[in-house]
């Protein structure tokens, strides 16, 4: 499992390398809840999916190498105002996402 780092800010864009394959993560702010796109190698696979607590941020298996999860404390909604304190966002590889799905 590796731990992604996030700022503390309403609107990010990130790259990321996960097992060779570059993500470029997009975090937005919707009021009362927050989206994220996916982006895996130039080629949109999530755009405008709502987060939700330790729920797999790619839906469907055959889009997923890996995926990612949002940990909350007490399964709060994701909240910019509290990532990298009580809020985290994890990528699991296949085998890791395997063994507890």
């Amino acid at each position: 499992m590796i731990e992604i780092s996030l700022i503390q800010h309403p609107n990010q864009t990130f790259p990321v390398i996960l097992e060779g394959v570059r993500y470029d993560l997009t975090l937005k702010d919707c009021g009362n809840f927050m989206v994220i796109d996916i982006v895996r190698d130039d080629i949109v696979i999530i755009q405008g999916q709502r987060l939700l607590p330790y729920t797999p941020l790619i839906p469907y298996k055959y889009l997923a190498n890996g995926n990612l999860i949002f940990a909350t404390e007490n399964n709060e909604l994701p909240d910019w105002n509290k990532f990298g304190v009580t809020q985290q966002l994890f990528y699991l590889t296949s085998e890791e996402w395997l063994s507890i799905s």
